[in-house]
């Protein structure tokens, strides 16, 4: 099946079998396009696509995420990626990104995502000796090194929040959360939850979920709403970290038992325009657990 959509590339609330869902309406065709145009400027080796971090309490516990995207050239097929990542005593350490996906123009998207907060394999290792707000991305491929330290400056996405922030790259406007997507099931049905992060670019926006449960031969449709916070759990939310600029949204949709798996897109209208992200031309998948 010819992969969904254009453009564009990681903590919500866990669900609850009592709460109604939105019914998926369904739609007659499937948005055909081709694989997501690189970002790279000429002379750019390596560029950051999306980065967050965001902390919150659930069930006595606090959760801890980070999450770094970037996309390099295809220079060779051997090659190291690493967040180049200031700690909290001041010292640098390298985190190594592995391969996503493929982007036109001979470029790759890598990235990392860690939970670190309390229970996690994680949370030892990091107890000590935190993270930082600074960061930059380091690209090692045929014995040279490329850097892309936001032009000298090094990236910071603190904010009041506790050194929780949000970041998208210019041309980058909506991107699903992989790490706060879950389709669980309870008794006779399946329950699909799908978040997302957006640019604010104006206040009037349609954000939809474009899927399908049979390998695309059939495609519905439902409508992301507007979250004012993230959250595990529904409680102990913590105020959406991006504050003016960006925003999160969840979609929540009741399946029958008989589906196991879920392939799609995300679909975001504002001001005449329509932004995707298809997960670099692969689509996203999610199997129920």
């Amino acid at each position: 099946m010819r992969k969904l959509v254009l453009a564009a590339l990681v903590a919500s609330a866990l669900l609850s079998c009592n709460k109604e869902l939105p019914v998926a309406s369904e739609i007659t065709s499937k948005t055909k396009t081709a694989k997501t145009a690189s970002r790279l400027n000429f002379g750019e080796n390596i560029k950051l696509v999306k980065a967050r971090t965001v902390g919150t309490y659930y069930a006595e516990s606090y959760i801890r995420i980070k999450g770094f995207y970037a996309e390099v050239a295809n220079i060779a097929f051997d090659k190291q990626v690493f967040v180049h990542h200031k700690m909290s005593d001041g010292s640098w350490k390298d985190f190594p990104l592995t391969y996503i996906a493929q982007a036109e123009d001979y470029s790759e998207i890598w990235g990392w995502e860690l939970n670190y907060g309390v229970g996690t394999p994680f949370a030892s290792t990091f107890s000590q000796t935190g993270f930082s707000d600074e960061f930059a991305l380091k690209y090692i491929v045929n014995g040279q090194t490329y850097w892309d330290n936001n032009g000298g400056r090094n990236y910071n996405i603190s904010s009041p929040y506790i050194t929780d922030g949000f970041f998208l790259q210019d041309g980058v406007q909506i991107a699903a959360d992989m790490f706060g997507s879950t389709f669980t099931c309870s008794g006779r049905n399946g329950f699909l939850r799908i978040s997302a992060d957006l640019r604010n670019i104006a206040y009037e926006k349609e954000v939809n979920l474009v899927y399908s449960t049979d390998d695309w031969r059939t495609v519905k449709t439902a409508p992301f709403t507007y979250a004012s916070t993230y959250g595990y759990g529904g409680s102990n939310l913590t105020a959406f970290p991006g504050q003016q600029q960006f925003e999160r949204w969840n979609v929540n949709v009741t399946l029958p038992y008989r589906d196991t798996q879920v392939k799609f897109a995300i679909s975001y209208k504002v001001n005449g325009q329509t932004y995707w992200d298809n997960n670099y031309g692969e689509d996203y998948t999610l199997t129920r657990r």
